[in-house]
């Protein structure tokens, strides 16, 4: 019953951080930037992005120390992320994401310590995330085509063609005159 109760709590609180969780969408191939700010006009000391579905280690970059560390990330991430202004100006500690996969869906969150770090083997900040971000990755044509262009297009197409047959159906009519008794005149005839 005490797993129960356990499992139950996880899931309200993923649950409560994916409602809160801003949606960044995203295409296939792109980079992008996951925006994030300190609160706090003060020297950042640590800063964290992690995904909480990824396995350990879920981070998806760790900076301290005024250095980022590898041996912390998750090994999807390696050489595709990093700070977008490595001196933090103005409190920016927003993460640049390269490449992006389908793999990259997720939620993101950021949390900033502005603390001396400890020197132990995780970072772990038990604050709150200052960002929650739900990322996600669009599939695309890979031709950069939208399939839905390709559909407008042939109905635009079968319009003009329906069109040119109807002016030319009316053209075709207004060359033909009745006569009294039913039949038509056709053009050679009006020529003689």
């Amino acid at each position: 019953m005490k797993t129960i109760k356990i499992y139950f709590i996880l899931f309200i609180q993923t649950v409560a951080v994916c409602e809160e969780a801003e949606v960044l969408p995203v295409s296939l191939g792109q980079n992008v930037i996951l925006p994030c700010y300190s609160p706090l006009n003060a020297p950042v000391a640590l800063v964290e992005w992690s995904r909480s579905d990824l396995v350990t280690p879920e981070y998806v970059f760790l900076y301290r120390d005024e250095r980022s560390y590898t041996s912390f990330q998750h090994l999807s991430f390696v050489g595709r992320v990093e700070l977008r202004d490595r001196h933090m100006k103005g409190g920016d500690v927003s993460l640049s994401l390269r490449n992006v996969t389908g793999n990259d869906s997720g939620i993101y969150e950021c949390r900033v310590s502005h603390g001396a770090t400890r020197r132990d083997k995780r970072a772990n900040i038990r604050a709150e995330p200052i960002r929650v971000i739900n990322l996600e990755v669009e599939e695309s044509d890979p031709k950069g085509k939208n399939p839905n262009h390709a559909a407008l297009g042939a109905v635009l197409a079968l319009l003009v063609v329906v069109g040119v047959i109807l002016v030319g159906l009316l053209k075709l009519r207004k060359h033909k005159s009745p006569t009294g008794d039913g039949s038509e005149e056709t053009l050679e005839q009006l020529r003689v």
